[in-house]
């Protein structure tokens, strides 16, 4: 889904979106992953952290996993589960392109429940996209999903319900008229510690619209909880006024620091230059620009990759209930490469790269295990979607 993906810097755009992807072999010169080669034992402890043993053989769908982890399904035969939000209880809540906005049990027998179900414009990289759950869920069971609905007029909005169970009630929109294309529609919708609802949109096709006044594309925004824009956005009061940053092409994916409050995106470039950066107000990352733009205003890259990888979910780790080197530590999903990338971090805040290796590699399966999105979960375990499943991956004490 994403992804959109790389299309010339001008012209319509000629990748992903849900075709069938062009497999890539080449993955990243990296630290080699302290896994087992397919999980039937090997590697070891060391640094004083107890070896859990030899591990039963993975699944057919994962090649390989850091040695210190072992993985489940929880759900399979989805229908692109794109992005998920984990509420207090431990209820998953899961978007499918198809417009389902599903709950899964993380207990099991892992039981399903449809939420809402909404008729969206789908196809390419359209269709329901992000989820979020309020700060405040527990009290007041709001959640938001960003969408393309499928109205007289086509458009992107950001909707909430309130929860009663595993039902869904009072939908109301709270933005409206969020630019849409066939592609570049991002759609990453994430809740800061400050409280405010950050919103990522695409360029919509256009990459001239990420630099143009006035406009919601290319740009991460940044709205209050009731929908309304906060004073304190950076261009309040102007026709950007909520805006947050800009320059952006298609920030498919958006994570959180769980106590600094760092927001990075994985931005997804044309034919290269796909891209981790550091998000913070009134930057500008340069996508659709001519120039010009003072150098105090450009935002900050933490990677660029030269070659296709296709960034998609990523998520900062606590540390909680995990083995060594995980607190800080950032997981990146490759949706081209069908990988997940771990990068221990530094700093404060912790956006320095130290480290990157692959965490886990999935079985190439046409397009079935390319991994859309990434969190940790309440008990410190990771969910990974891919088209058609949602993985957990968790700290392993034995087989």
């Amino acid at each position: 889904m994403p992804i959109c993906r790389h299309s010339p810097r001008k012209g319509p755009a000629i990748r992903l979106g849900l075709m069938p992807a062009v497999l890539m072999t080449l993955l990243l010169a990296s630290c080699p992953a302290s896994e087992d080669g397919g999980g039937s034992g090997g590697g070891g402890g060391g640094g004083g952290y107890p070896d859990p043993g030899p591990r039963n053989p993975l699944p057919a769908d994962i090649t390989s996993l850091d040695y210190y982890w072992g993985v489940e399904a929880i759900a399979t035969g989805l229908s692109t589960p794109c992005k998920m939000a984990q509420a207090p209880d431990g209820r998953l809540f899961v978007s499918e392109l198809n417009g389902t906005l599903r709950i899964i049990e993380t207990t099991p027998p892992h039981t399903q429940h449809v939420f809402a179900s909404e008729n969206v414009l789908t196809g390419n990289e359209r269709g329901l996209l992000g989820v979020a759950l309020s700060p405040d869920f527990t009290t007041n069971g709001y959640v938001y999903v960003m969408l393309c609905i499928n109205d007289v007029t086509d458009r992107q909005q950001v909707i909430r319900y309130t929860a009663v169970g595993n039902t869904s009630t009072a939908r109301t929109v709270l933005i409206d008229n969020l630019p849409i294309a066939q592609t570049h529609n991002a759609g990453a919708i994430k809740f800061g510690l400050d409280g405010r609802l950050y919103v990522s949109v695409g360029d919509a096709e256009l990459d001239t619209n990420s630099q143009t006044n006035g406009s919601l594309a290319g740009r991460i925004l940044r709205y209050n909880e009731d929908g309304s824009i906060p004073a304190t956005n950076p261009k309040f009061g102007t026709v950007d006024a909520a805006e947050w940053c800009r320059g952006l092409r298609n920030a498919f994916g958006m994570c959180v620091h769980p106590t600094t409050g760092t927001i990075l995106i994985t931005e997804n470039g044309p034919n290269n230059n796909d891209e981790l950066n550091y998000v913070s107000p009134g930057k500008n990352f340069e996508w659709g620009s001519t120039g010009g733009i003072p150098g105090a205003e450009i935002g900050t890259k933490l990677r660029n990759w030269g070659s296709v990888i296709v960034p998609t979910g990523l998520t900062y780790h606590s540390g909680n209930n995990a083995p060594p080197n995980t607190a800080d530590a950032l997981f990146i999903c490759s949706y081209d490469e069908e990988v997940v990338y771990k990068f221990k971090m530094d700093g404060n805040p912790p956006v320095n790269i130290d480290t990157e290796e692959v965490f886990l590699e999935f079985t190439k399966n046409f397009q079935a295990n390319k991994p859309l999105d990434i969190i940790e979960a309440n008990d410190g375990s990771l969910y990974v979607s891919t088209f058609t499943a949602i993985w957990r991956v968790y700290r392993r004490t034995g087989p």
